[in-house]
């Protein structure tokens, strides 16, 4: 095993969600795929959602999509992203950034801060040493 790929499923926010975590991590979406150019039959409403889609961010991988017509995503705390960092400074701008429309839930102190960002999934940034 290499890593941990965390994946997340959003109500229609997915592709919101991404560009929003790429500019925040300085990442890039390698892949971002709607329903309509999968193999999955959805109703007309759901075509143009994500079916999947992946980011890159130096050595962090996120891979997501909306959920299902008959597979609701109810948001709320069932995830939390662990990311260590070797630069406090950018660890201090991430924190930042996701805390902006979210919720502090544990203050940046030391090596360690957790925050739920807009989008409700939780996020825990660490200092490596």
């Amino acid at each position: 095993m290499t890593g941990i790929i965390p994946y997340l499923v959003f109500p229609g926010t997915c592709k919101e969600a991404m560009k929003f975590y790429a500019q925040v991590l300085n990442g890039e979406i390698i892949s971002m795929k709607t329903f309509s150019d999968s193999p999955i039959e959805v109703p007309n409403d759901y075509q143009n959602r994500i079916f999947d889609s992946e980011l890159h961010a130096e050595k962090i991988r996120i891979k997501a999509s909306d959920d299902l017509p008959n597979h609701s995503v109810t948001i709320g705390n069932n995830i939390s992203l662990f990311v260590t960092f070797t630069d406090k400074t950018f660890r201090e701008e991430v924190f930042k950034k996701l805390s902006e429309s979210g919720k502090i839930l544990f203050p940046l102190e030391k090596d360690f801060g957790m925050v739920k960002d807009k989008f409700d999934i939780q996020w825990m940034l660490v200092t490596d040493h």
